[in-house]
């Protein structure tokens, strides 16, 4: 080894192997952004640099009289760049083709029979290659020899062909996609998991497996639960007595899908009657759910929500009524709850006591809106409490942007304007009725001669308002946690000064 450019080739060539491999090994023990990315354009440039100064190592040290073995080292090598380049394209296609860019366009995960049919035709590509250029030979006769051989296994592998080419239709017709939930004819339902070149893999209820054969797929009838949007709608029937009077059951069916947490509030639910020539009447519920997949925990949620708001009043949800000559089935009364009642369930006035309420009840008014009504307007400055005893509200507040953004909406006894009422500032917010609405007035008189005569009430009040306060805001600031003590004292202070209570 008395060749400098021997000594050269050897510290070059430890140099790269030296990079290749501390690059995945920092990769391994600490990875840091796009890691990958990074060790494949080191491959890039090294990986051929290693392999040809490895060549001319070998080159150096059998010397030129070993033409032969010099020219079987040079083919070696040239076959070996090739494969090596084939290697490489085929990661970098997968690194910024397929993980990336392919989602950020389409939505999905890059189908696994594109990507391998991509990967085999680049290692063709490479093949031809080597055979073309490297050994310098033809391909007529391989051409030949191969067609032959392809024509017989054609034949014997018609339905694996046919896998292949369904396989390639579905995954450019693109009728469904990995991570959609789909129904083929035959009633096989579950979500696509893989679609590989012979079979799309479907994961079932049951966290099983289904194998379906490509061909099978492509000519089947499918049902994509996913498309052409993610929201999922869905209706159900509730029967109720004819005796009950429409608007009414009508109304409450619209709350109840109104205020169900798992129902989206657009598009808007709808309440229809379903059917009316039989008895019970059928009366048709019909929402949106987020996805598919999330409907099922959803009809209990919205079940649920119907059951409570019907059994409210005292409506019975799927009851059927005979009737014979002997005996006339009874009349389901549904009766309204009082003022003193709804005041009762309010949990502002959960403090007071039941004579309390009775004051405030007896200053208190009914007032009614209809759908889309503003109730109250945002700075409007009228000094009074408002108690949903029917009906929808939404709590509207400006965005960033001047748009109105939706941060609450209030069903049957919740209520609104606490903060009006008990410290005379303006409206914070806008509410509209969503639904028929029947709202309980209380005005400040209403509340003043019971805050006189115990004026500590106004210390449970603070608490409640604060309280309902910083749910408000946290829904529209979550970095905001619990609420501090000088927040309800301020409260406190605010409302005694208001009602110009004695402050201790």
């Amino acid at each position: 080894m008395k060749d400098p450019w021997m000594w050269l080739f050897v510290a070059a060539a430890g140099l790269f192997i030296f990079i290749i491999l501390s690059s995945r090994f920092v990769a391994r023990i600490a990875p840091f952004k796009n890691h990958q990315k990074v060790i494949w354009v080191i491959d890039i440039v090294f990986i051929p640099s290693f392999i040809l100064c490895i060549e001319s190592i070998l080159t150096k040290i059998v010397g030129p009289e070993t033409i032969t073995f010099i020219r079987n080292i040079e083919l070696v090598t040239a076959s070996i760049l090739w494969l090596v380049g084939a290697w490489l394209l085929t990661r970098g296609i997968r690194l910024f083709l397929w993980t990336t860019t392919f989602k950020e366009k389409t939505g999905a995960e890059s189908p696994l029979l594109i990507r391998s049919l991509v990967a085999a035709a680049i290692y063709i590509f490479a093949f031809y290659g080597i055979w073309t250029s490297v050994f310098d030979r033809e391909m007529t006769g391989l051409l030949v020899s191969t067609g032959i051989i392809a024509a017989v296994l054609g034949l014997a592998l018609q339905s694996v062909l046919s896998d292949l080419f369904s396989g390639l239709a579905i995954t450019i017709e693109n009728p469904f996609s990995v991570g959609d939930w789909i129904e083929l004819k035959d009633g096989t339902t579950g979500k696509v998991v893989d679609i590989t070149w012979r079979s799309t893999r479907l994961l079932s209820w049951n966290n099983s497996i289904y194998v379906v054969p490509n061909n099978v797929a492509a000519s089947s009838i499918i049902h994509n639960y996913d498309r052409p949007e993610k929201p999922y709608a869905y209706w159900t029937y509730i029967s109720v007595d004819a005796d009950i009077p429409f608007d009414i059951v009508t109304q409450f069916l619209l709350e109840a899908a109104l205020t169900c947490k798992s129902v989206l509030r657009y598009p808007s639910p709808a309440v229809r009657l379903g059917d009316a020539t039989t008895q019970p009447f059928k009366y048709m519920v019909y929402v949106y759910f987020q996805d598919y997949y999330s409907h099922w925990a959803g009809k209990s949620d919205l079940f649920s929500s119907i059951i409570s708001y019907l059994s409210k009043t005292g409506i019975s949800p799927a009851a059927v009524k005979y009737e014979i000559d002997t005996r006339e089935a009874p009349i389901e009364e549904i009766r309204k709850l009082s003022i003193l009642e709804h005041l009762r369930e309010t949990n502002i006035f959960k403090p007071l006591s039941e004579g309390d309420i009775e004051i405030i009840a007896g200053s208190s008014e009914i007032k009614t809106f209809h759908p889309g009504e503003m109730v109250i307007q945002k700075d409007d400055t009228d000094n009074s409490l408002f108690i949903i005893s029917s009906g929808v509200v939404s709590i509207l507040e400006k965005d960033g942007g001047g748009q109105h953004m939706e941060i609450a909406r209030l069903g049957t006894n919740e209520c609104f304007g606490e903060m009006s009422l008990l410290t005379g500032e303006p409206r914070s917010a806008m509410v509209k009725a969503l639904t028929s609405v029947e709202v309980i007035n209380v005005p400040k008189e209403a509340l003043e001669p019971v805050l006189k005569a115990k004026p500590e009430l106004s210390d449970k009040l603070a608490q409640i308002m604060a309280d309902r306060r910083a749910r408000t805001e946290a829904f529209i600031d979550s970095r905001r946690r619990g609420i501090s003590p000088e927040t309800t004292k301020a409260y406190v202070t605010r409302i005694r000064s208001f009602f110009g209570l004695n402050i201790v």
